[in-house]
């Protein structure tokens, strides 16, 4: 049915795609009216793409474009603006991130994720509903910065373009909700002060009952903002989910609402009493104002606004030409940088020195080399292949940006469960309530009838899954933020779920369970001559094999070294490269394409790394490793519930030390490859176990991707993107303290749940028996809200205070 509008006497038609009025325009197309060439321009370019669905979503959800000769987006394409807006771009594509004002609902959502099918040049675009933003990735091929703007603008949904702040939003668009609880306390107030005189039994008087229709008038217009300003949101989602075949949260509440709305309608017409508009306003506003208090609490919890104890990742920045590993939180703009093999660069920089062979995968998703020349623009993310690189920061570290990539779900692939069960309390939650409402109502016909709208909407409204669905987000949102302060990084929510269903650990040795820093290396072999030390710490230099580091940390007393070039690293085989044309290799002898067989013959069960020039062996490093404190008691806690394995790419030398600190059923295995440990972890999953993995992040980076949890024990070292828990390693005697207060945490969430289960019970069992009017309900509803919110936050401190974690 269409909407119309009354001018000057003549019928006025609505905008079928953004509901303004067609007063000096009317165009008919297909039956529906616009009000300009722009609205059918839209309506076309969506119908041709298929993307009908946004209108079926939400009525009238489009805006009225600009004109593209208002707004000339071309300044976009310039470089220097170019810039400043995009956060990555290469010859093949471009990521954007735009501030959006106008987005305001599911359609807007629906449609600008969709983009894709309006424009084949668009690979994929996300919008961020709660900062107003998208980010948007598309094809460079024939396609401009400019050409984007352009088409958001042209559908209604022009950029916001700020060259400093992307995450600001409009004052009036951020005050709109406030706007909405302004005028439904305002309403309320007024139809309070109006229902004073029946409340006080005014009716016995001759004057208010002549004026009584007076009151109730006025309090019927107080009522219509409240319906059609301040409530529209619950009924728009309630309409949109019986749109899509689906009862969402919104539907009862938008049903309770619209049962006093009309049967307070009818109580006038019919002149038979006030109706209920008092409740229907009190209604309103107090579910507004819990609302309100909901979202400023969410917003505390969110994982990606909140997490300002960010994960540590540590870059080499230069001081004075010497290289110190300082927090990427710490560098700025105009600072020097060294980023060694496989490596992620953590600001947007330009080359100064060395071959940079560039991996943009994290960013993309596609494995696609570059190699940069000196003065080449690299953005953040990038992964260097090759070794050592010296850059300088361009732009400030956008932190957020960092962790928007490392969450993205196409490098995880990796399902959440917690929303899956959501969306199942949600829908039978709703179904169950409705029941209730209908044998309710059918009862109270024939007990009293005139209380049965009274009945069902407070039924209606009481009944809150909120409690249900928002015990994870509040009680594991703050267990990331307390145990990001003790050095623990958790992903997301998803992570400390997954924690509980753990059934084997694994461990790999070196540089996870062994301290780098107090191992003891001695070479084997002649006495190194200085240019041939000063050659040899060259190479180890550009990698970040905990052994390689161990080795240079020890011998790094020369303030200079060679140039390397064709670095070359072998993940559990070694490396090699060439300084000053001679090629110096460093690994396992094991590996024939890195030494000649004949070389080390009589290899004994020792950590060695081998050296050799220009394929002649000069020796070897032989390098004790010092385990972590504690580390028996860790792995006796740890074994107590768990299947414990060691995956070690060293030999067995200390296979009988190991077996003395692990408990008797653990698995040792020695001499594996990374392609050995992830094939190792994929065999134990075949079998229904859930994996969790400590690794030393980039060299383990493939099986701690294969796990189901993957924890990087880090080492004042660079980002591992293949991991769900970033662990500083002065936090690893905590071990047990963090699987207690995880397992603790998912045994929280249940206990909120039955609180939640328990809080509707009772409201429902006094609404059900008439002792819950429904402004009273509506005061209610909030408190499960609120309950959750305090049981997650004491429960959670409680627990830490008891685990002595604060």
């Amino acid at each position: 049915m269409r909407l119309l509008f009354f001018y000057g006497g003549k019928k006025i038609e609505k905008c079928f795609h953004c509901g303004n009025k067609c007063i000096t325009n009317k165009i008919c197309f297909n039956k529906f009216f616009f009000c300009c060439d722009g609205c059918l321009t839209i309506y076309n370019l969506i119908e041709k793409s298929n993307l009908k669905k946004f209108y079926e979503l939400n009525k009238n959800p489009g805006f009225s474009p600009e004109t593209e000769k208002k707004y000339n987006f071309s300044f976009l394409d310039t470089k220097t603006i170019f810039s400043k807006i995009v956060s990555f771009s290469d010859k093949n594509f471009t990521i954007v991130r735009f501030t959006i004002p106008s987005i305001h609902c599911s359609s807007c959502i629906w449609l600008l994720e969709n983009l894709n099918k309006l424009e084949k040049n668009i690979i994929n675009s996300t919008v961020n509903f709660t900062k107003k933003s998208i980010y948007i990735t598309y094809k460079n091929s024939g396609y401009k910065l400019s050409d984007l703007a352009k088409l958001l603008t042209k559908i209604g949904y022009k950029p916001s373009i700020t060259y400093g702040n992307f995450n600001s939003i409009p004052i009036s668009n951020r005050n709109f909700f406030v706007y909405k609880i302004v005028i439904s306390f305002f309403c309320f107030g007024n139809i309070m002060l109006l229902s004073f005189p029946e409340y006080l039994g005014s009716n016995r008087d001759e004057w208010f009952r002549t004026h009584n229709t007076f009151f109730r008038l006025i309090m019927f217009f107080l009522s219509l903002p409240i319906i059609f300003f301040s409530s529209i949101d619950y009924i728009q989602s309630a309409f949109l989910g019986l749109k899509n075949k689906s009862l969402n949260i919104d539907f009862s509440i938008s049903l309770g609402i619209l049962v006093l709305y009309f049967r307070s309608l009818y109580e006038i017409i019919s002149n038979i009493g006030s109706g209920y508009f008092d409740s229907l306003s009190g209604l309103v506003f107090f579910l507004l104002l819990g609302k309100f208090l909901q979202l400023k609490t969410y917003k505390y919890f969110s994982f990606d606004n909140n997490y300002q104890y960010f994960i540590p990742i540590y870059s080499t920045k230069l001081i004075n030409n010497l290289e110190k590993n300082i927090l990427i939180s710490n560098l700025k703009k105009g600072d020097f940088i060294i980023i060694k093999n496989e490596e992620i660069i953590p600001a947007d920089s330009i080359l100064i020195e060395g071959l940079a062979i560039i991996d943009n995968s994290f960013i993309t998703g596609e494995s696609n080399i570059k190699y940069k020349k000196l003065g080449d623009y690299i953005y953040a993310g990038a992964k260097q292949k090759g070794g050592r690189i010296k850059l300088k920061i361009v732009k400030d570290v956008d932190k957020s940006y960092l962790h928007n990539l490392w969450i993205n779900e196409a490098f995880r692939n990796k399902k959440n469960i917690i929303n899956t069960k959501l969306n199942l309390i949600s829908k039978y939650f709703t179904l169950f309530i409705l029941i209730i409402s209908v044998i309710s109502g059918i009862f109270w016909y024939f007990k009293n009838v005139n209380r049965v709208f009274e009945i069902i909407s407070s039924i209606l409204i009481v009944a809150c899954p909120c409690g249900l669905a928002l015990s994870p987000s509040f009680i594991f949102g703050n267990v990331i933020h307390i145990l990001g302060k003790k050095g623990f990084y958790i992903r997301d929510i998803s992570s400390i779920e997954q924690i509980s269903k753990i059934t084997s650990i694994i461990f790999d040795k070196t540089g996870t369970i062994t301290e780098l820093e107090k191992s003891n290396i001695k070479f084997i072999g002649p006495k190194l001559e200085l240019n041939k030390k000063l050659q040899i710490i060259s190479l180890l230099k550009n990698s970040n094999h905990p052994l390689c580091k161990i080795i240079y940390n020890k011998l790094s007393n020369l303030n200079e070294t060679e140039l390397v070039t064709n670095f070359e690293e072998s993940p559990g085989k070694g490396i090699k490269g060439l300084v000053n044309g001679i090629e110096i290799k460093a690994g396992k002898s094991k590996n024939s394409d890195f030494f000649s067989s004949d070389n080390f013959k009589n290899e004994k069960k020792t950590t060695k790394v081998y050296i050799s020039f220009d394929k002649k062996k000069i020796g070897y490093f032989l390098v004790k490793n010092f385990y972590r404190k504690n580390l028996k008691k860790i792995f006796k806690f740890l074994g107590k519930k768990y299947k414990i394995l060691i995956l070690s790419g060293d030999n067995d030398k200390e296979k009988k030390y190991l077996k003395s600190l692990l408990p008797a059923k653990s698995k040792l295995y020695f001499f594996q490859s990374p392609m050995d440990k992830y094939k190792k972890i994929k065999n134990l999953q075949k079998i229904g176990e859930k994996v969790l993995m400590f690794g030393d992040g980039i060299n383990d980076s493939i099986a701690l991707k294969q796990s189901d949890i993957g924890i990087v024990i880090s080492n004042n070292q660079s980002f591992c993107p293949n991991c769900d828990i970033i662990m500083d390693a002065s936090s690893f005697e905590k071990i047990p303290i963090f699987f207690k207060y995880s397992n603790i945490s998912s045994k929280l969430v249940r206990i909120s749940f039955v609180i939640s289960i328990i809080y509707n019970l009772l409201g429902l069992s006094f609404a059900i028996t008439g002792n819950l009017t429904p402004i009273i309900a509506a005061i209610l509803m909030p408190l499960s809200f609120i309950s959750v919110l305090i049981f997650s936050l004491l429960s959670t401190w409680i627990t830490a205070y008891k685990l002595k974690i604060n």
